[in-house]
């Protein structure tokens, strides 16, 4: 994994792109990918009561 994120690094340095600029980016994508990670389970856990509801014969 770690060569793959050093060729990440490198492509955004020779973009111009400063080491600060791609640190806080990496947060905000790590801080985006957890709240989606977040919202998805609370989806599943909606989606299995709806389902066992369903199951139960109640709408």
């Amino acid at each position: 994994m770690e060569p793959g994120f050093q060729a990440i690094v490198d492509c955004m340095l020779e973009a111009g792109w400063t080491r600060g600029e791609i640190m806080r980016s990496l947060r905000w994508l790590i801080a985006a990918d957890n709240m989606t990670q977040k919202e998805n389970a609370k989806v599943e856990a909606q989606l299995a009561i709806a389902r066992a509801m369903m199951r139960a014969g109640r709408p």
